[in-house]
């Protein structure tokens, strides 16, 4: 009796299931996306020996944090010195960046750890952990102060000059590009992976190394989707050239290049027609394909260390927007927003889609050592950066991740010509942001971008909404009450008459005086 119960129940549950498919196929809703936002993101933890300020290697810590972010990724970084025993249990993925060649991994616990891990590792640099060599059944070597070449899928660099450099001489794997020795003595995998450990030997910022991660990292991560390019401006404020940032949309319109916007948010003073003017420049843009992101606000050193008034700024700009008919899709920020809890809490926690640019000015308010992920995370880079390598075909192909060519946006209309040009010329197929799915939500709005609609509390966002033109005359000061005008100026009035009437008289003295004066002079001189 109590198998059949079992059965029964169970048959309940796969008819409920079937059910549910039929009825979502026949509403037009993908079955895939109903639990994809209650799926956790991978958790990884980065490990590293140190930051290698001063050296060709610093900044490698970052990039890899930015790449990891843009497939999705929660970060979780630590030093192998503060590495505590246990630690790689609560982790699937593990990477190791071994930055000091002079150094070596001396922390027992994560030596013991490894050994016994069951979840993937991802080594780079020197300092192979013997774990990944058994593993890999893996034989390495070193160059030293030579020129190499890196190639990896289309792309390929020529003399890359590397100190010191471990090499792959023997392993057994997947490998991926290659790395060739200036003399052409020595030719070897730039990096080799089987179905838990992985091993790349150099990787820098900079370089072609760091694009060629991102090739290593989509497989031993998981990921299956094609990465997509697009195309960004950033440092939009209210006070730039909002003319020629119509101008810009236009040209990259009829080009057929769909792009981005990060705008400046604007927390006081929204009724003014700048911010008008402001408002129906990005409304147009919109129009012309663009999409829009919100950029964080500048953080200065005298910063308010108010949580809930950054997060009530940012909701009330965002609704600003939505109630102008503008769709913000994302967020735009460097890196470092996404590990400090007050501002991934209180700024960010909008959004699920951004773009994290490179730090330039980190100024943290409360750091922590672990990521805040998005859905759609894009890795920022600058056109010159690819531009440095050959490449195989004339068309670029698309990036392992999700990745944009950035900008900022200036008030040159001589530069901003030239850059729409290089894009013409570049070959690069730019994607629609609007295709992606994004969503931001606020207590009072909820935007939704999904195959290229944009929707804004369930109604379809007008995109060809007309432009309208702001009048400059405002009243930026309330004027007071005027109950004695009038009054006033008939005062006004009457004491400009007197005194127009008292210069007549003294006037006309003067002159009666002057020639009484004149007179008296003459009779004197006759006698």
């Amino acid at each position: 009796m109590g198998i059949k119960k079992v059965e029964f129940n169970m048959y309940v549950k796969i008819k409920l299931k079937v059910t549910v498919m039929i009825l979502l196929l026949l509403i037009g809703i993908p079955f895939s996306n109903i639990y994809a936002s209650e799926q956790e993101p991978i958790h990884a933890l980065l490990l590293y020996d140190g930051l290698a300020k001063g050296s060709s290697r610093e900044g490698n810590v970052e990039t890899m944090q930015r790449l990891l972010a843009s497939y999705g990724i929660k970060v979780t970084q630590s030093t192998f010195d503060n590495y505590k025993k246990g630690g790689l249990a609560e982790y699937n993925k593990v990477i190791g960046i071994q930055n000091l060649d002079e150094l070596s991994i001396t922390n027992e616990d994560f030596i013991n750890d490894l050994k016994i891990y069951k979840g993937d590792y991802l080594h780079i640099g020197t300092s192979i952990p013997s774990a990944v060599q058994v593993e890999l059944n893996m034989v390495t070597n070193m160059l030293r102060d030579q020129f190499v070449k890196i190639s990896m899928d289309q792309f390929s660099e020529s003399r890359i000059h590397v100190k010191n450099m471990s090499y792959i001489v023997q392993a057994e794997g997947t490998f991926y590009g290659s790395i060739m020795s200036g003399n052409g003595d020595v030719r070897s995998p730039y990096g080799v992976r089987n179905d838990h450990f992985a091993y790349v030997p150099y990787y820098e910022q900079g370089n072609l190394s760091e694009l060629a991660m991102s090739y290593v990292l989509k497989d031993w991560l998981d990921i299956t989707r094609q990465g997509q390019t697009y195309l960004i401006f950033k440092e939009v404020y209210p006070f730039s050239d909002l003319k020629l940032l119509e101008k810009l949309a236009d040209k990259l319109y009829d080009a057929g290049i769909p792009f981005m916007v990060s705008v400046r948010p604007v927390f006081m003073n929204v009724d003014y027609p700048a911010m008008h003017r402001y408002l129906e420049t990005l409304k147009y843009v919109q129009s012309r394909s663009g999409s829009v992101l919100v950029n964080a606000p500048v953080v200065s050193s005298t910063a308010s260390q108010d949580g809930l008034t950054l997060q009530t700024q940012m909701e009330s700009f965002v609704d600003v927007l939505a109630d102008y008919g503008i769709a913000p899709l994302g967020i735009g920020a460097e890196m470092y927003w996404s590990y400090d809890q007050q501002y991934a809490e209180y700024g960010m926690n909008f959004f699920d889609s951004s773009i994290l640019f490179p730090n330039k000015d980190m100024r943290y308010w409360s750091r922590t050592d672990s990521s805040q992920p998005f859905a759609s995370s894009l890795y920022s880079m600058q056109l010159d950066f690819l531009q440095q390598f050959d490449h195989n075909d004339t068309i670029l192909q698309d990036l392992p991740m999700d990745s944009a060519i950035t900008y900022d946006f200036s008030d040159n209309e001589v530069d901003m010509s030239k850059i729409v040009q290089t894009l013409n010329d570049s070959w690069i197929t730019f994607a629609d942001y609007r295709y992606g799915q994004h969503t931001v939500h606020t207590q009072a709005n909820r935007i939704v971008s999904d195959n290229g609609l944009l929707t804004l509390n369930g109604q379809d966002v007008d995109l060809n909404d007309a432009y309208k033109n702001i009048g400059s005359e405002y009243a930026y000061t309330v004027e007071q009450e005027k109950s004695f005008a009038k009054l006033f100026n008939i005062q006004n009035n009457v004491f400009i008459v007197l005194i127009v009437v008292t210069l007549l008289i003294f006037g006309f003295l003067f002159i009666i005086g002057y020639r009484l004066y004149i007179r008296k002079y003459l009779n004197q001189r006759r006698k």
